[in-house]
Parts: structure tokens; C-alpha cells; sequence
């Protein structure tokens, strides 16, 4: 008798609990006005999303990749990764290549809407594969640095745009709204972008990696050798005599550096009759608070090519 008692008092106290935690996790969901969970691949994607989703009620968005990272030539996933990815309701990805580390995630996540965004961009062909270790096989068939030239950025919100008004058709006009007002501030600054370099010496330069050449050929500059620098690329001591002379011949030459690494060939261009350095902020690492990243390194490249003409 006493033991049932025992049993009766144990079960009571477990429906108690039980309802405790269903009223619990009932506020908080009530509490939480979260209706899609929006992961991104990296930086530059995550704040595209960002502005496309601004002040949509109900959608959260997250970064795999941390802030710092840069770009993903070495990313592996982490648990992390792997828990946000079974809860979202969409992967957002640059594309061309630049998620290589998650392998096949339609096989591996079959019923996650995979957004990318490189869809409808004109690729440039990877000549300079980024090899990190001896024997290693190039895994990078296409140049994906895409967000770095205004024109493929502003495709790369088109799709964006698309791709979450197929998932949240209820909130189409706010996602328009949010792109066309995103897409008018890029094709501001392109606009200036194009003048400032019209007022360049020459448009002729060197570009010291692979983050540049979406820029350098949607802005109209002509690079006339490429140098990598960067995730464990070196330059030979006949790629810089390359250099020298080619700089002679020019005559003119602009040095253009993705502004993470150093500025540490400037002497290639000693025979040059006039030189300028001009440092590129590609916009792949930033505070997760900045919205305006990529607004804001584009402005920052503006003062640096109106200071290279000058």
C-alpha cells in the first residue's frame, strides 16, 4: 500500500514537471516570434541577407562561418555548423565554389532550401588555385570572390531577393522593398567608383590576389599580371623580374593589394616611370553588428583610389 503510494506521489510529481516544461517552452516559443531561421555560408553572404531580411518580423539569420574568418578556402565545419544547419529553414551560399567544406548538402541535407547566389554571374576561370600543401589537388575550378565587383553583388541580391520570396512568399513586398533600396546604394557607389578610376594616371596595374579580379574588371582596370599572395602562395624570384620589367615597359603601373595581406612587392615596380599602391578592402570580415560592411569597404576603396589619383 505504501509502495503504491509512493508510486502515486512519483508520477504526480512527473505530470507536474511535464507540464511545467510544456508551459515553459510554450512562452518561450510564444515569447520567440521566430518563423524561418536563415543560416548563410560566410561574411559577405551574411550581410547581403541581412539587408534583404531587415525588419521582416519573424526572420532570423545566422553565419556558419564566424565573422573573422575571411574567405573559406580552409573552413571545416564544425558541431555548431552542423546543428544549425538541421534547423534552418534555408542555407544561403556564395557559391562558384566557395563552400566546398560542406560537401554534398543536397545528399546530406535533402530538405533544405539551398539558395546561391552566384546563380546568372559570369564566372572568371581559377587560373591561380590556391594549393596549400604539397601534392594537394586545386579544389577551386572558378575564381570565387564574386561579391567584390558591385555588378555581380547586385546579382548576388536579385537571388537572394528571389530565393526568400519563393520560401516567404507572405513577406514579398518587404523583401523588395529592402533590395531595391540596397541595390540603388550599390549602383551609387559603382557610379563612383567608375569616375574615380576614369581619373587614374592608367588603368593598367598588377593585382596581388585572386579577391581583385571581379573588381578590377568590373571598375574597367587592366591588370596586366597577377601576383598571389595569400594562404600560403608565394611569389619566385623570377615572378618578380617578370614584374620589374613589365613595370618598365608600362611605364605607368598601379600596385593593387587586397588589403588583408601586406604590401611587400612594391620594388617591382622601381623602373616604372610613376607608380601608386592601392589597398582594396574586399568587405569578408567585419563586426556582425554592420549591415552597411560591404557599403562601407566600398567607400573606404573609393578614398583609396581617389588618393592613388591625386
Amino acid at each position: 500500500m505504501k509502495g503504491a503510494k509512493i508510486i502515486g506521489i512519483v508520477t504526480a510529481v512527473i505530470v507536474v514537471l511535464v507540464l511545467l516544461v510544456t508551459v515553459f517552452l510554450f512562452k518561450g516559443k510564444e515569447n520567440n516570434n521566430e518563423r524561418i531561421k536563415i543560416v548563410a555560408s560566410f561574411y559577405p553572404v551574411y550581410t547581403a541577407v541581412q539587408r534583404v531580411t531587415q525588419g521582416v518580423e519573424g526572420v532570423e539569420v545566422v553565419s556558419l562561418a564566424p565573422s573573422q574568418t575571411g574567405c573559406l578556402h580552409d573552413y571545416q565545419l564544425t558541431p555548431d555548423n552542423m546543428i544549425s544547419l538541421k534547423q534552418a529553414d534555408a542555407l544561403i551560399i556564395n557559391g562558384a565554389g566557395a563552400e566546398s567544406f560542406l560537401g554534398n548538402i543536397d545528399e546530406n541535407h535533402p530538405d533544405l532550401n539551398v539558395l546561391d547566389t552566384s546563380k546568372g554571374i559570369e564566372l572568371i576561370e581559377d587560373d591561380h588555385s590556391h594549393q596549400h600543401e604539397e601534392g594537394d589537388h586545386e579544389a577551386e575550378e572558378y575564381n570565387q570572390h564574386i561579391w567584390t565587383s558591385p555588378t555581380n553583388y547586385i546579382k548576388q541580391i536579385e537571388n537572394i531577393r528571389d530565393g526568400l520570396i519563393r520560401i516567404d512568399p507572405d513577406y514579398a513586398d518587404e523583401y523588395k522593398e529592402n533590395a531595391q533600396k540596397y541595390i540603388g546604394q550599390i549602383k551609387d557607389i559603382r557610379s563612383e567608383l567608375l569616375k574615380a578610376v576614369d581619373t587614374l594616371f592608367t588603368k593598367k596595374c598588377f593585382i596581388f590576389h585572386g579577391s581583385l579580379e571581379y573588381f578590377a574588371k568590373d571598375l574597367g582596370l587592366e591588370p596586366i599580371l597577377y601576383l598571389s599572395l595569400g594562404e600560403g602562395a608565394g611569389v619566385s624570384a623570377a615572378d618578380l623580374a617578370n614584374a620589374s620589367r613589365l613595370a618598365g615597359n608600362a611605364g605607368k603601373i598601379l600596385l593593387i593589394y587586397d588589403d588583408q595581406y601586406d604590401t611587400e612587392y612594391n620594388s617591382v615596380a622601381k623602373d616604372a616611370e610613376l607608380s601608386r599602391i592601392i589597398k582594396i578592402d574586399t568587405a569578408v570580415t567585419r563586426s556582425n553588428t554592420d549591415t552597411d560592411a560591404w557599403i562601407n569597404a566600398m567607400m573606404r576603396n573609393l578614398d583609396e583610389i581617389k588618393k592613388a589619383a591625386a
